[in-house]
């Protein structure tokens, strides 16, 4: 079986956004090294496939990709970055790679493709996977790409999850809320200010809001959403088993977001200054509240809770 470099994005959201075109990979008879952020790692973990950090140092991170491509006869890879930065670090690191013609790197990449029409992100990275197999020469195995991410997790982040609810005590019935996206989008705040004013009516509900913080936001948390139940950081893998017990996710366009529909999870996700059509969550079960230069009002948001949960029940 062939070996495979895959550099992931950054981003928690963009990262589990590749997911189908990493299985298509797969599918393809690839063996995948995966090689991104070290705090993705997890979220790849039930899929088996190797992962290896990069700590953003350029020289360190060359040295080690470089060693680690060493192993492997003719090493290819794929890009699905769009940056400069990651064509370097394969070309120095001696992958022969393929990704977007994007950022002025194509003198960098054996196979250089072009850029698509607009499209959600999750297309664009599978037409990334698509394309390079087509010029690697290899029939791509199918063709269809479904509403579904359907993320593997592990084994340990599923049993973490039952030992940690166990241990705090967390209600059988629990919505999970995120109040907070880090950054901006276009110069304007990415999150909606109105979490706090969900807490009553989703216990009136007979649901427990809750929120898992990141170990940077446990104090902004507190502040946008100080009635809920908040608990301390947890792992991202563990993270992701909660969201799939969980009776509602309710997020703004974020890493939770994604989360929440890699593994299926009934959700609504708040949105103001993002644009749907290219970053919504890939999941049939999710709905969208507000628009781009608009955000809901908190009975909209309270609908749509209503709306979930009645699907779901």
């Amino acid at each position: 079986m062939a070996t495979l470099f895959v550099r992931l994005p950054n981003h928690v959201g963009d990262a589990v956004m590749t997911m189908p075109a990493l299985n298509l990979l797969e599918a393809a008879g690839f063996k995948l090294y995966l090689i991104g952020k070290p705090f993705v790692g997890e979220l790849f973990e039930g899929t088996n496939r190797r992962f290896d950090p990069i700590e953003g140092n350029l020289l360190d991170d060359i040295k080690r990709i470089r060693d680690l491509a060493a192993s492997v006869k003719n090493p290819r890879g794929i890009l699905m970055p769009n940056s400069f930065g990651s064509a370097l670090l394969f070309k120095s690191a001696g992958i022969q790679s393929t990704g977007l013609a994007t950022d002025g790197r194509s003198i960098l990449l054996e196979h250089a493709i072009p850029e698509p029409p607009r499209m959600h992100e999750v297309e664009r990275f599978w037409y990334v996977a698509y394309e390079a197999l087509k010029a690697m020469g290899i029939k791509p195995p199918y063709t269809k790409l479904t509403k579904r991410i359907n993320m593997k997790l592990a084994a340990r982040n599923e049993a973490g999850a039952r030992n940690l609810a166990a241990k705090i005590g967390l209600p059988k019935r629990y919505a999970i809320l995120a109040p907070i996206a880090k950054g901006r989008h276009e110069g304007k705040e990415k999150y909606w200010r109105h979490f706090n004013e969900l807490c009553k009516p989703l216990r009136d509900r007979g649901i427990e809001p809750v929120v898992f913080p990141a170990a940077d936001e446990a104090e902004a948390a507190k502040a946008a959403c100080p009635d809920a139940t908040i608990y301390e950081p947890t792992s991202l893998g563990n993270f992701a088993a909660l969201c799939e017990k969980a009776a509602i996710v309710i997020a703004n366009d974020s890493g939770v977001s994604h989360i929440a529909a890699a593994v299926g999870a009934p959700q609504v996700t708040i949105v103001g200054v993002t644009d749907t059509d290219r970053t919504s969550p890939w999941n049939e079960k999710n709905v969208i509240v507000g628009r781009k230069g608009r955000w809901p009002e908190v009975d909209e948001v309270i609908t749509a809770i209503d709306d979930v949960l009645k699907t779901k029940n």
